[in-house]
C-alpha cells in the first residue's frame, strides 16, 4: 500500500489555491464529503472516483489517527472502472445473432436489418444488466500523502488517466490546482526561488556526442532550421514539460560526477547551513534512448550495470539515460534506500524504504515512512538543485559538458 507499508512509488505535485494549514477537522470532513459512493441504481458511470482512507479499498470513515499525520493528510484515491471487455460484447452480440437466426425458416441464416437490430438491442439489454449489477467493476486504490507545510502531494501511482482524475477530485474538494513536478517543473521552482529565471526559458539540450548516423533526416522532419547538432530529445517535446531534458541531463552528469569522485555527491539540504554526503550506487537496472530519435532504446540489467560495455556504447551512439536502479544513502544517518529513478518525470518508484528501528507502535511506523519520503525526495531535489547551479552557469557548464563528452569517448570500445 505505498505509504502504509511495502514498496513506495510516487511522483509529486505543486500545490496552490486554498489548501488546508492542518491536518485539522475541515480537512477530515471534506475528505468524508468526497468520500467513494458506489452508484446504487442503474448502469453505472464508466468512471467512478472518491476518497478512501488508505486502509483499505472500503473504508470511508475518515478520522485523524487514521488521516492526520502532523502537517500531512494520509489517505487514498478509490478508482473504479466499468468496461465492458470487446470481446464479450462480441461474443454476446453472435451469441444473439445466432439465437435470432435459429428462429428462422431460412436455412442460410441471413438476417434482415431489423432481426440484426433487435439482436443489439438484446445484447445492449444483457450488457446494461450486468454493469448495473457491477459484473465488470475494477477498483484500483492510489495512495496520497499531502504534506501542508510544503505544499506538495505525493501520488502513489503514475500514469495520465490518474493524474487526470486527481486534478479534477482535488479541484472539486479542495479547492487546488496541482502542478505535477516533472525535472522541467522542478527546475522553474527552484531557479524562481533564486530569481535565476531570466535565461531558462532559451535553454537548449546539450550535445555530448556527434549526432548518430540518420540525424539530419530526423531533424529535417522536426521543422526547418533545426540545428542538426542538438539533440531533438523526442520523450522531453512530447512530455508536460519541454525543459523535461534536464533530468536526462542531470542523470548522465550523477552517472559521470560519481565515477570521478568515487560514489558520493554533497548536496545542501533546504533551510539548514549543513551539507549532507550522499552516497549512491547504481544498481540492477539501466534504461537509456537515442536523445537523436534514431538509435532506438536499451534497457540493461544486472549487477553495476553502468559499468557494462554495452552502456558506454549507447553513450557513444548518443544514448541518454532516462531511468535507473540505485542503491542511495544518507551517509549522517546511515539510512539507505533501494529504488529505481525515472529522471526526465522525476519519478521515484519501487522505493525500498528504512526500516523504522525505533517504532513502538504501527502509527510510529507510518510516521517514519513518511519521513522517509520526505527525505528521498528532499535528497533528490538537493542534488538537482546543485546540478542546475552548474547547468545554469554557461562557463561552469561548457567545462563540465566538455568533460563529460572526453569522458564517453574514454569509454568507447577500441
Amino acid at each position: 500500500m505505498s505509504f502504509h507499508t511495502g514498496r513506495a512509488t510516487f511522483c509529486r505535485f505543486a500545490v496552490s489555491g486554498d489548501a488546508p494549514a492542518a491536518a485539522d477537522e475541515t480537512a477530515i470532513s471534506i475528505l468524508s464529503e468526497f468520500a467513494f459512493k458506489e452508484q446504487s441504481i442503474g448502469v453505472p458511470q464508466e468512471i467512478e472516483v472518491g476518497f478512501v482512507t488508505g486502509e483499505h479499498v472500503f473504508d470511508t470513515q475518515f478520522t485523524y489517527a487514521k488521516n492526520g499525520f502532523g502537517p500531512a493528510l494520509l489517505f487514498a484515491l478509490r478508482i473504479d472502472t466499468h468496461k465492458v471487455p470487446s470481446d464479450i460484447k462480441q461474443a454476446y452480440k453472435r451469441m444473439h445473432e445466432q439465437a435470432v437466426a435459429s428462429t428462422k425458416d431460412d436455412s442460410l441464416g441471413f438476417l434482415s436489418k431489423a432481426e440484426k437490430r433487435e439482436a443489439n438491442e438484446l445484447t445492449n439489454r444483457q450488457l446494461q444488466e450486468e454493469l448495473a449489477a457491477g459484473k465488470y467493476r475494477k477498483s484500483k486504490m492510489v495512495p496520497i500523502l499531502w504534506d501542508l507545510q510544503r505544499k506538495e502531494l505525493f501520488c502513489g501511482a503514475v500514469g495520465n488517466a490518474i493524474v487526470d482524475e486527481l486534478h479534477k477530485i482535488m479541484r472539486d474538494s479542495f479547492n487546488i490546482e496541482l502542478d505535477q513536478l516533472t525535472s522541467g517543473g522542478i527546475a522553474r521552482q527552484i531557479l524562481s526561488a533564486k530569481g535565476e529565471t531570466r535565461d531558462f526559458e532559451d535553454i537548449r539540450p546539450s550535445a555530448f556526442t556527434a549526432p548518430p548516423a540518420g540525424a539530419t533526416e530526423n531533424h529535417e522532419d522536426a521543422g526547418p532550421g533545426q540545428d542538426i547538432s542538438i539533440p531533438l530529445v523526442p520523450w522531453a517535446t512530447a512530455s508536460i514539460d519541454m525543459k523535461d531534458f534536464l533530468g536526462n541531463e542531470f542523470l548522465l552528469w550523477m552517472w559521470w560526477i560519481l565515477e570521478e569522485h568515487e560514489g558520493s555527491v554533497e548536496i545542501d539540504v533546504a533551510g539548514a547551513s549543513r551539507k549532507d554526503s550522499i552516497g549512491i550506487l547504481f544498481d540492477r537496472s539501466l534504461a537509456m534512448d537515442c536523445a537523436w530519435e534514431v538509435g532506438g532504446k536499451q534497457t540493461l540489467t544486472g549487477d553495476g550495470p553502468t559499468r557494462l560495455m554495452e552502456a558506454a556504447d549507447a553513450l557513444v551512439t548518443g544514448k541518454w539515460p532516462r531511468k535507473a536502479g540505485m542503491i542511495v544513502a544518507d551517509e549522517a544517518s546511515s539510512e539507505q534506500w533501494e529504488l529505481t529513478f525515472q529522471s526526465d518525470m522525476m519519478i521515484l518508484s519501487s522505493i525500498k524504504l528504512p526500516d523504522p528501528d525505533e517504532a513502538q507502535s504501527p502509527r510510529d511506523v507510518i510516521e517514519a515512512r513518511i519521513l522517509s519520503c520526505r527525505r528521498i525526495a528532499e535528497i533528490f531535489t538537493g542534488m538537482y538543485a546543485k546540478f542546475l547551479s552548474v547547468r545554469m552557469d554557461p562557463n561552469a557548464w561548457a567545462t563540465r559538458k566538455e568533460a563529460i563528452s572526453k569522458w564517453i569517448q574514454s569509454r568507447k570500445r577500441k
